[in-house]
């Protein structure tokens, strides 16, 4: 069964340049005033909105079938697989503005993307304090592991409930993701 942290604000909240460049924008050259307060709406109603979460479990490297293990991953002992997600609500709010909104939608949609990978970041960084260096941060859909292996991180090693994994491997909150790194001691 995977442990939970939750965790603070600071920990997943993006930096608004570089969600804005997501965006297809440079905050530093808008000069509209009308802009930037609806981003800073959007920014602090996403803010307000989500429910970060991250499932995680340090394990053999043995105890991963061979499907799901990143060729990059050779030598390790052990890895940490860990699943953020923003929740639920999260993808409420965009899905409201989706039909009506379209700015409003994308903003989110960029805001989310970058708040779970800010998460993955730190999360990143708080693993390594623990355990020290380790290989590169992995999520299937990259290299030798496909996509589809999520269902089995998620629903079989991890055992979360709270996120569903359809058949192609997305993932409902949609911004969610899984992540592994492993340990070489």
């Amino acid at each position: 069964m995977a442990s939970k942290y939750v965790p603070e604000k600071f920990e997943y909240m993006p930096d608004k340049n570089i969600f804005l460049a997501r965006a297809g924008t440079r905050y530093s050259k808008i000069n509209d005033l009308d802009f930037l307060r609806r981003v800073n709406e959007l920014f602090l109603m996403a803010l307000a909105s989500v429910e970060p979460v991250v499932y995680y479990e340090t394990v053999s490297a043995k105890a991963l079938p061979e499907a799901a293990m990143p060729n990059i991953f050779k030598g390790v002992k052990t890895l940490t697989v860990f699943v953020s997600t923003l929740g639920n609500e999260f993808d409420k709010l965009i899905e409201r503005y989706s039909g009506s909104d379209l700015f409003a939608a994308f903003i989110l949609d960029a805001w989310g993307s970058e708040a779970v990978e800010s998460l993955n970041e730190r999360f990143d960084r708080l693993l390594r304090e623990r355990f020290g260096e380790g290989t590169m941060r992995f999520s299937p859909g990259y290299g030798n592991v496909d996509i589809t292996m999520n269902k089995y991180l998620v629903k079989d090693l991890l055992k979360i409930a709270e996120i569903e994994v359809l058949e192609t491997g997305i993932m409902i909150p949609r911004k969610s993701t899984v992540c592994m790194i492993g340990w070489y001691g």
